[in-house]
Parts: structure tokens; C-alpha cells; sequence
């Protein structure tokens, strides 16, 4: 009769399902947020490289350092944070 009020049991074995994926999904987040930073240091690292013999400053290095960070790192450093947001409230039981 409980069923009839809409009341649907959830079945415990899809909640740490649910869980462990989003586990998985936040830490592959992580280390591709720290893959994608550290690509654009050496993409800008390499970039300056014709500069080192120069007293002239790597512009380009710069740009790209400062793009790459504006544009790719930063939005996948907000998505990351949201999940590690959405899994902190997900795992903190709430008072009734």
C-alpha cells in the first residue's frame, strides 16, 4: 500500500553506485584539470624558448599562458569545484 502514495524505495546498491561514479568522474576531473594546466605552463614554456637568448619579452608566451588559463583552465576549474560542491552536499546528510 505504500507504493500507492508514491512512495518509491531506492535501492541502496544504485546509491553507492551512483556514488562511486561520481567518485570517479570528480578524481577523473581533478587530474584532467591538473593535466590541462600543466600542458599550457609547457605549451607557454616552449613558446618563450626562442626568447631565452634575447633580452625581448615572450609576448607570446604570455598570451598563451593567459589565454590558456582564462579560457580553458578556469571553466574547468568552476565545473570541478561544482562537483566537488555537488559531492560534498550529496554525502552530508541533511536535518528534517
Amino acid at each position: 500500500m505504500d507504493q500507492d502514495k508514491g512512495d518509491k524505495g531506492e535501492d541502496p546498491r544504485d546509491c553507492a553506485r551512483d556514488a562511486l561514479s561520481g567518485d570517479r568522474w570528480t578524481t577523473f576531473m581533478g587530474w584532467a584539470l591538473k593535466t590541462v594546466i600543466a600542458l599550457i605552463a609547457i605549451g607557454a614554456a616552449a613558446a618563450s624558448i626562442p626568447y631565452w637568448e634575447r633580452a625581448d619579452f615572450p609576448v607570446t608566451s604570455l598570451i598563451i599562458y593567459v589565454a590558456g588559463m582564462v579560457f580553458i583552465a578556469m571553466p574547468l576549474c568552476l565545473y570541478y569545484e561544482s562537483l566537488l560542491k555537488a559531492h560534498e552536499d550529496s554525502s552530508v546528510p541533511h536535518p528534517s
